[in-house]
């Protein structure tokens, strides 16, 4: 049997439908849905008393653990969010801005990371700045320092764009941020769990993702990385007994001790069922999958399939090939993407579009198969 018939065993979602969306939402394995299922009917059974905080403190630590691995970072700089959206608003509310303070960001960053932005903008007085992504890398590079004043203190962008699929050169925005004396912050909901990243050796600030895409978890879980270097400019904001030093957490006459890790930015306890869900799926995909497996797996489904869509008469394809991983955004001449996303889902094919850019996007998972790309072929070429 073929690693990945092996693979799609153990996921429902795409034994019963072609399941083309993991950018959205990735689909749940079955060691994460029992673990699950075991620990509600605990609570249930037993109530929520008995170990409940020391378990939930445990399986955080160990999901740390395993978000560190997949990073290549230091457990320490790791802080567990709920989702990406979170992770950006900690760092955006942590930093002091006066008026007249810059951020730079760039023309394909989702609502999530632009309206934290936004907010700063129309409570602080913080200068927005622009940057149109190009598919020239250099030429992105050359737009973007155009727009590094000595007032930009934050540039925001995506490690992979949630409507194209391109991935924007990282390294070389931080290194521009930081010549500028800005710091750099990432988006990474499309690129965490769809390709090798390596936090360090990036050298960003910043760097948050979700755990319900790639990473196969359930909803409500995430992760900020924090540079030991930057935890000095992100202050606490919401802050609660989880954001305390473990060895002292009584707060007395005002003062805290917050923990010396990016632990200290996580402000509650709470959910152990969906931390336990996303620490199975973590360990699945680690150890029953295999890291380099996915990652390559992802990266040759979506060159397949962008090599078959370059057949399709009409069809114009957004995504660069040699800047991709897991997102391959298409569309086709005079018809609508959302009619194509609705002829997909009519056959089980499940897909979205991007309608203010009239895009239609495919996500390819580790668990897909090549027939999946097929039967979609199939539908594009009949619409």
């Amino acid at each position: 049997m073929a690693h990945v018939d092996n693979v799609r065993r153990h996921f429902a979602a795409v034994r019963t439908s072609t399941y083309l969306n993991t950018g959205t939402f990735g689909a749940l394995p079955d060691v994460a849905m029992e673990r699950m299922q075991q620990v509600v009917e605990i609570q249930f059974r037993e109530g929520r008393l008995n170990g409940y905080f020391s378990q939930l403190a445990g399986v955080r630590d160990q999901v740390r653990e395993q978000i560190a691995y997949l990073l290549h970072a230091p457990v320490s700089s790791i802080a567990l969010t709920d989702s990406t959206t979170n992770g950006i608003n900690i760092v955006v509310w942590g930093m002091l801005w006066h008026k007249g303070d810059e951020i730079v960001y760039t023309d394909i960053e989702h609502q999530g990371g632009m309206v934290p932005l936004f907010v700063q903008k129309q409570r602080q007085g913080v200068i927005l700045k622009r940057v149109e992504v190009s598919r020239n890398p250099d030429e992105t590079i050359t737009r973007l320092r155009a727009a590094l004043s000595p007032r930009t203190r934050l540039v925001v962008c995506s490690h992979i764009s949630y409507e194209t699929g391109q991935r924007l050169p990282v390294e070389q925005i931080a290194q521009v941020a930081h010549e500028a004396g800005a710091l750099c912050l990432v988006d990474g909901a499309q690129g965490a769990g769809a390709e090798w990243f390596d936090v360090t050796a990036s050298r960003v600030d910043f760097y948050s993702l979700p755990g319900q895409k790639w990473l196969c978890g359930p909803d409500g879980v995430g992760a900020l990385y924090v540079h030991p270097d930057a935890m000095a400019h992100v202050e606490l904001t919401y802050a609660g007994s989880a954001s305390l030093r473990r060895e002292h957490p009584h707060v007395q006459n005002g003062y805290l001790l917050p923990d010396e890790s990016a632990r200290r930015y996580e402000d509650t306890f709470v959910a152990l069922t969906n931390w336990v869900g996303w620490l199975e799926s973590l360990r699945f995909i680690r150890v029953q999958v295999g890291w380099d497996y996915a990652f390559s797996r992802i990266h040759g489904l979506s060159g397949t399939l962008l090599d078959q869509l370059l057949d399709v008469p009409g069809a114009e394809v957004v995504t660069p090939r040699d800047s991709r991983a897991g997102i391959v955004s298409f569309r086709l001449k005079d018809v609508p993407s959302e009619r194509i996303v609705s002829d997909a889902h009519e056959r089980g094919i499940l897909i979205r579009s991007i309608p203010h850019r009239n895009l239609v996007r495919v996500s390819t998972g580790f668990y897909n198969a090549e027939d999946d790309i097929s039967r979609l072929l199939n539908v594009i070429k009949r619409s």
